[in-house]
């Protein structure tokens, strides 16, 4: 693989690291580009790191209702879903965000799936919050579901019993009717 890099623009200045291009020989022998994810995620990580954690400790922290919350939540739920985003769209509408002490959000997910997706948003969620409630001390806690999620495949019969015991009528309708439950 083949690293490029740009010429410092400004004496001094450290060149930077584009992302990683490289030749690949298919089987037929022919020559292919490509880029490196794994270059693309370093990428990523640097630029997260040169930006910095912004001291927010001098900004103000207006206090905001449940309300006044959900309206801004589903405010930016919603520009997601104009973006394309609907998996994280219907994540941020299932369930409501609880404030906890110090302006903590703590919102729950199903899986980790979501937790990914929710990671991409969450500077961009964090930052949207913060500006519309006016409050720069607002942090998200992700926590994930303990809900046992997993599919069930039940058989006729575990169907009809499960049902039967939300609804005893069952027994004696299957019964009047000479109904086979086992097939």
């Amino acid at each position: 693989m083949v690293e490029i890099k740009t010429e410092p623009k400004i004496q001094g200045e450290k060149p930077k690291t584009g992302n990683v291009v490289g030749v690949q020989r298919t089987y037929t022998g022919k020559k292919r580009s490509g880029i490196s994810i794994s270059a693309m995620q370093n990428q990523k990580k640097e630029e997260q790191e040169a930006e910095g954690v912004e001291d927010l400790s001098n900004k103000p922290r207006t206090e905001f209702t449940a309300n006044e919350l959900m309206s801004k939540w589903n405010a930016f739920a919603f520009q997601l879903k104009d973006r394309g985003r609907q998996g994280l769209y219907i994540t941020l509408t299932k369930r409501k965000p609880e404030i906890k002490q110090n302006f903590l959000l703590e919102f729950t997910i199903d899986n980790e799936i979501q937790n990914i997706e929710l990671e991409d948003e969450r500077s961009n969620l964090l930052n949207f919050l913060r500006v519309e409630l006016n409050n720069y001390g607002i942090q998200l806690k992700v926590l994930l579901s303990k809900e046992d999620n997993s599919v069930k495949h039940l058989s006729s019969k575990d169907k009809f019993l499960k049902m039967a015991e939300k609804n005893p009528a069952l027994h004696e309708l299957r019964e009047r009717l000479n109904l086979d439950i086992e097939y």
